[in-house]
């Protein structure tokens, strides 16, 4: 009787597995779509540009800019501005915007760089600007459309050594990138404002908006199957898009950029990043009274001396 019922019990348990699982699965799939189709916008508060290149469009035409353009792996059309600082100047560095942003954002940034003879790729992530995309894919396709502009920049110049500076979402890319087979040969990094880990972010953010420790566990629970779910369409883990986990392989020089008052990536984030980066030429700044990545408007004289040293000191010191 008792190996009856247990032989019962265990053919209980082994069917509800597999109705648990089977449901979790179907509801780790919905999660994984509304991943990519959710109003970001909305939900970080964050407001909406993505489209709108007038400004670098019109400074193309003014200044004699060039208007460039390559191919992801996936066909998607990816496009650009060069700006050569002179003939003789085998330094780029490639300028990358945040969330809902796009290339005409990083026209602030480029001071630096020109006055210490680096060319300027602006560049619109995929679903921005003039690139083709609806939407991020959070680094699950960036970190190759990075290395095509990057063999795109090197077929041009065979010479050329490449830095990456990135802001918000596209500081976030920069260290994934750094972190990846495709980084080893990079100048530099500088990341200014990135988060960390995508999914305590976004744990992070229901809990301000709801409060309810019921919608942590909810989020939690669904956790492992959103990301089997990630895994068999992507064939990547979650883990492989957190610039928490891409800083623990990198050897290039580093500077980290954050504002104190950041409500939307906590201060620590930066402090974390920081701690966990391998580089042996590692810097971290965290500018005073300044919300998410708005360094450079906080106190632009600073922000510029900031990163003038900081490639002077441990990049053109190589």
């Amino acid at each position: 009787m008792i190996k009856r019922f247990l032989k019962r019990l265990l053919l209980f348990l082994v069917c509800l597995a597999i109705v648990l699982g089977g449901i979790g699965a179907y509801i780790g799939n919905m999660a994984y779509e509304e991943f990519y189709d959710a109003p970001w916008d909305q939900l970080l508060g964050i407001e909406n540009h993505s489209r709108d290149v007038s400004t670098v469009r019109q400074w193309e035409k003014e200044r004699g800019w060039e208007p460039v353009r390559v191919n992801g792996q996936d066909g998607t059309i990816l496009r650009g501005t060069y700006i050569e600082n002179r003939h003789d100047s085998h330094k780029t560095v490639i300028l990358i915007h945040g969330l809902y942003q796009n290339r005409s954002m990083c026209l602030p940034y480029m001071e630096v760089y020109r006055r210490l003879g680096y060319n300027i790729l602006l560049i619109d992530l995929r679903g921005h600007g003039e690139s083709e995309g609806a939407h991020t894919e959070w680094g699950i396709r960036e970190i190759d459309d990075l290395a095509m502009w990057c063999q795109w920049l090197r077929n041009r110049d065979e010479q050329m050594t490449i830095g990456l500076h990135g802001v918000s979402l596209g500081a976030a890319m920069a260290l994934l990138y750094a972190g990846s087979e495709y980084g080893k040969d990079l100048s530099f990094v500088v990341a200014d404002s990135s988060y960390g880990n995508i999914i305590s972010l976004g744990r992070e953010k229901l809990w301000q908006a709801s409060g309810d420790k019921r919608a942590i566990w909810s989020y939690d629970l669904l956790d492992p199957f959103f990301q089997a779910a990630m895994f068999y369409h992507t064939h990547k883990t979650v883990s492989s898009l957190e610039p928490a986990q891409a800083v623990k392989r990198m050897k290039m020089p580093v500077l980290f950029l954050h504002g104190s008052e950041d409500a939307l990536v906590p201060v620590k984030t930066a402090k974390s990043l920081y701690d966990n980066c391998t580089s042996p030429k590692k810097e971290l700044y965290i500018f005073a009274d300044s919300p998410h990545a708005v360094g450079i408007e906080t106190d632009r004289r600073e922000y510029l001396r900031v990163v003038s040293h900081f490639l002077e000191k441990d990049v053109h010191n190589d």
